[in-house]
């Protein structure tokens, strides 16, 4: 995957963990039911998955480091999708403000995961 992949996918792990923490703390907006939010996430909660694999398998036939670089990010931002999704649900049947911000902080041990994995270059095309 590479450092700098890895170090991006670590870096939103940061960003994920601060702002849901700040949304829990009470500073800054609380989720809002939106409609619209919730068909686009779920649009993008199917589509992701089918793309970020259709994405992996293009890179190791390429021997694309970039494209499978990519691949893995596309994978975990599907995972994001899906738990934003289940936030988004969560808030807007039961008015569980904090449903979000705890469904983002649900992606973060696989985000840090893979980006130390592509920090490492466990994702490599040698391995």
């Amino acid at each position: 995957m590479g450092r700098i992949a890895g170090a991006l996918l670590l870096g939103l792990s940061v960003y994920i963990v601060v702002d849901a923490g700040r949304r829990l703390l009470g500073f800054g907006p609380e989720a809002h039911e939106s409609r619209v939010g919730m068909v686009v996430t779920a649009i993008s909660a199917v589509v992701m998955p089918f793309l970020g694999w259709a994405k992996l398998r293009t890179a190791t036939a390429l021997g694309s480091g970039a494209l499978r670089a990519d691949a893995y990010e596309t994978i975990t931002c599907s995972w994001l999708s899906l738990t934003t999704f289940a936030g988004l649900i969560l808030n807007a049947a039961f008015g569980w403000w904090w449903a979000d911000p705890v469904a983002a902080l649900a992606i973060v041990p696989l985000a840090v995961r893979e980006g130390l994995e592509g920090w490492r270059g466990e994702h490599d095309e040698s391995n």
